[in-house]
Formats: structure tokens, C-alpha cells, sequence
């Protein structure tokens, strides 16, 4: 008998220990967000487009333009908005639909933002004029 009860608990605990698979994903809760990101641009400070004929100077300030629109799916208050400059990450929160701006520097030479999620991009090119001297 003491071999029947020995392989009616292994038998027990062979079932008990198997659980329902967890890849078949109906219990696992998706964050949605509230705002998703439809555009981002290299601006001037106050806004203003630059335009690929405008001279990018050193005396004028830069930022970083996102622009988000409403996700009618999303149950955040705030939305946290991913982006690379340079390959380098920044983020910028959203509580609602529209545009936001972050001062930055510009580097000499290529300057590309991409938008981690929408992998959307903008690219400037600054060159630094440097010390010239005038030849007659």
C-alpha cells in the first residue's frame, strides 16, 4: 500500500505543478497610450521652421519639435514620448494632444532626431564656420 500512496502523491503533485501556458496572452494588460507621436522637426526656439535654404548660426538658439496626436484607444493621463538625437535617448511627457519644444544644441556636421516609437526622422546639417581669414 505504502507504493500506491507513493505514486498517488506524484501523481498529485504531477498535475497540481502544471499551470496553463502563459504565451496565450488573454491575461497579461497592454499599456495603451493617451498620445502617440506623429511628427518631429529641428525648429528655432520660438517655433519657426527652418527651411533647407535658411543659415544655421551659432548666435541663434535651436530646439527639438514633437508633435503628438489623441489615441482614442489610450488609457494613460500621461503619455511619455521616446526620441534619439544623435543616437543619444530623450523623452518628453504628453498629458494632452499638440506640440512641445526642448532647447538643444547642435553639433557640427550631421544632426538626425528620430522618434523611437514611429521610427520618424529629421536631419539638419550645422557647419560651424570657425576662424576665417578675409584674402585679398
Amino acid at each position: 500500500m505504502k507504493i500506491n500512496d507513493y505514486i498517488t502523491i506524484c501523481m498529485l503533485m504531477l498535475f497540481l505543478g502544471c499551470s496553463k501556458n502563459d504565451d496565450d496572452g488573454g491575461t497579461q494588460s497592454e499599456t495603451i497610450e493617451s498620445y502617440q507621436p506623429v511628427a518631429i522637426e529641428f525648429v528655432r526656439e520660438d517655433g519657426s521652421s527652418i527651411s533647407s535654404t535658411d543659415c544655421i548660426t551659432p548666435d541663434e538658439t535651436y530646439a527639438i519639435q514633437v508633435t503628438t496626436t489623441e489615441n482614442s484607444k489610450g488609457n494613460t493621463t500621461v503619455s511619455k514620448i521616446e526620441y534619439t538625437i544623435n543616437g543619444a535617448l530623450y523623452s518628453m511627457s504628453f498629458s494632452q494632444a499638440g506640440t512641445k519644444r526642448n532647447p538643444i544644441a547642435l553639433v557640427d556636421g550631421k544632426n538626425i532626431a528620430e522618434l523611437s516609437a514611429t521610427a520618424t526622422t529629421d536631419e539638419i546639417v550645422y557647419v560651424s564656420q570657425g576662424d576665417f581669414e578675409l584674402v585679398d
